[in-house]
């Protein structure tokens, strides 16, 4: 009799931290597609600002600290995708293309090629070079290199 309630309490244990380890892998997908929204707006901030730059409207500082904090995070947007965290954006407009993981190196590559041309684009805006900078940011895929391939339009 003993020996069975204790592998009831062992089983019941087993089940609660199973039902709890599913609650926190639902918030943990909620919370990393919360954050790969969050980088996707900060990123297009700072390509407004470039391309504000390269329009007359913004300052040279500002523009070479927007073409950084890219070149910063460029790199880390694959940490943003993990496997099983496809699902709709925060607003329900979009989701990843399950491409981003049954072609994950197509994904980096993608990935890899924006920031290759953000760093173009970085040593165009640090030579002053105004033809070499709007030639540079013609070239820049900074949203649609991912986004065309990789995400779905839900609405």
């Amino acid at each position: 009799m003993r020996s069975s309630l204790k592998l009831l309490a062992l089983g019941a244990m087993l089940a609660l931290g199973a039902a709890n380890s599913t609650g926190a892998l639902a918030a943990d997908k909620e919370q990393v597609i919360k954050d790969r929204q969050a980088l996707m707006k900060d990123q297009g901030r700072d390509w407004l600002v470039v391309r504000n730059y390269v329009e007359g409207k913004a300052d040279q500082a500002a523009a070479l600290s927007a073409v950084e904090s890219l070149a910063k995070s460029l790199p880390t947007v694959p940490n943003y995708f993990p496997p099983g965290t496809e699902g709709p954006s925060p607003d329900g407009k979009w989701a990843p293309k399950p491409e981003v993981w049954s072609e994950h190196d197509k994904f980096l590559a993608a990935d890899k090629k924006v920031a290759d041309q953000v760093a173009t684009l970085d040593a165009a805006l640090r030579s002053g070079d105004k033809a070499k900078l709007e030639a540079a940011f013609k070239d820049l895929n900074v949203c649609s290199g991912c986004h065309e391939p990789f995400r779905a339009k839900l609405q």
